[in-house]
């Protein structure tokens, strides 16, 4: 006679994800300008509040995260904070991850460095209505729909259809 034996499933306990790969995942969702990500990986545990959590990047063009160090679940950072106007903000710090999020930060400024690239962009170049360069993700008029110019990183944007508007990627 056969016997069936139910077992029941029992799902893995979560593990808490690796410190540095949580500051980085933070920093990533930064550059992508998804507050709303960075803020449920810690940034609402660094003492401010939302919209002065993502006001605080306005003026960022994008950030180079380095891990250089990595004890327990303190990561060590430097942070080249490239600018809108071509300057570059370095910051020395680090980072305490607890259960998959940030729980503490402190960055100091150590730097500033001039911008490298004009600020002014070169003629040719599709520039906003204020003279200055696009930043990927804004809106680009339905005229340059399908046209290309580059940010002041001289990374290269496209005018694509995105949601039912014009948007540079």
């Amino acid at each position: 006679m056969t016997q069936t034996v139910h077992v029941p499933v029992v799902a893995p306990t979560p593990t808490a994800q690796d410190p540095a790969a949580v500051v980085s995942a933070f920093y990533a969702a930064i550059n992508a300008q998804d507050y709303a990500t960075a803020w449920k990986l810690g940034g609402d545990n660094l003492g401010f509040t939302y919209s002065d959590f993502a006001a605080g990047f306005a003026g960022t063009a994008h950030d180079t995260l380095t891990i250089t160090g990595e004890q327990g679940n303190m990561v060590d950072v430097h942070l080249s904070a490239l600018q809108d106007d071509g300057s570059t903000k370095v910051y020395d710090g680090f980072y305490v991850v607890g259960n998959g999020q940030v729980v503490e930060g402190r960055l100091t400024q150590t730097g500033t460095t001039a911008p490298t690239s004009p600020s002014t962009p070169p003629q040719g170049v599709i520039t906003d209505p204020n003279g200055g360069y696009y930043k990927a993700g804004e809106y680009c008029p339905d005229a340059d729909a399908g046209l290309t110019t580059t940010d002041a990183n001289g990374n290269t944007l496209t005018c694509v259809l995105e949601s039912g508007a014009y948007h540079w990627h």
